[in-house]
């Protein structure tokens, strides 16, 4: 998702339109507060009104869930979703846009994960984005407290171990010893895995410092998953992202 001059683009075509003057707003849109089928059936048409002045953040969840069923329910439709516009589908209006707003972009985030149109697309997108999201947490700010090759955790104990090894025989815990996770890269020590589940994890001695990811907190993960999803995602740490692609689309 890209911000360029005056439109917020989306993936698979879309883009949504910041505007100051609600009067240039056309009388078939359909406010994403007021979402019901009856509404988009009346209009003929899902073109949406975002007016994040009237959308409190713990709606937002709510708001993109019920977005999500009426999508799938007006695809098997012959509604139309947005209207055609400079090559591209208009896919509502942003009155009230801060592109600066942390919140708002986690927003129209989600709501770009809901026009994908399979769900492993939207999958795909979802984890890839969430990545991103906490890579952007510790790029450049060394929270780890790295000093000579040693976390600040294990600054001053002879151990090397950190949160890049795992029990060799994992079912069997600290029964068996630990080695050093198989995804590292050994010469440029980057994680080939691309595994969500390690990047939500923080050691104590990131507690301690404030710094802990919860999935409830992610408003991308917390939406679009259920329970189950979430426990895998939280748990199958040293894992390739295909692989939890691949189990997710089964739970």
């Amino acid at each position: 998702m890209n911000k360029l001059d005056t439109i917020v683009l989306l993936d698979n075509n879309y883009f949504l339109k910041p505007i100051n003057n609600v009067n240039f707003l056309p009388t078939n849109v359909t406010d994403i507060i007021d979402l019901h089928l009856a509404n988009i059936l009346k209009n003929n048409i899902l073109l949406l009104k975002i007016d994040f002045n009237s959308i409190s953040k713990c709606k937002y969840k709510k708001i993109l869930k019920r977005l999500l069923v009426l999508k799938s329910l007006i695809s098997k439709t012959n509604i139309e979703i947005g209207i055609p516009a400079e090559n591209r589908i208009l896919l509502g209006y942003l009155i009230n846009y801060n592109e600066d707003s942390e919140e708002q972009n986690e927003f129209i985030s989600a709501l770009n994960a809901i026009f994908y149109n399979s769900k492993f697309s939207r999958y795909n997108y979802i984890y890839d984005t969430a990545c991103t999201y906490l890579d952007s947490f510790f790029y450049g700010k060394n929270l780890c407290d790295f000093k000579d090759n040693k976390c600040g955790e294990k600054r001053n104990t002879s151990s090397v171990t950190g949160c890049c090894h795992h029990f060799k025989i994992k079912f069997l815990g600290p029964l068996t010893k630990l080695v050093l996770c198989e995804y590292l890269n050994k010469e440029t020590y980057t994680c080939d895995a691309k595994c969500l589940p390690c990047k939500l994890f923080t050691c104590d001695y990131l507690r301690k410092k404030g710094i802990q990811f919860k999935i409830k907190d992610i408003l991308i993960l917390d939406t679009f998953f259920n329970p189950l999803q979430k426990l895998c995602i939280k748990s199958m740490v040293f894992t390739p992202k295909e692989k939890i692609l691949r189990i997710l689309m089964i739970l």
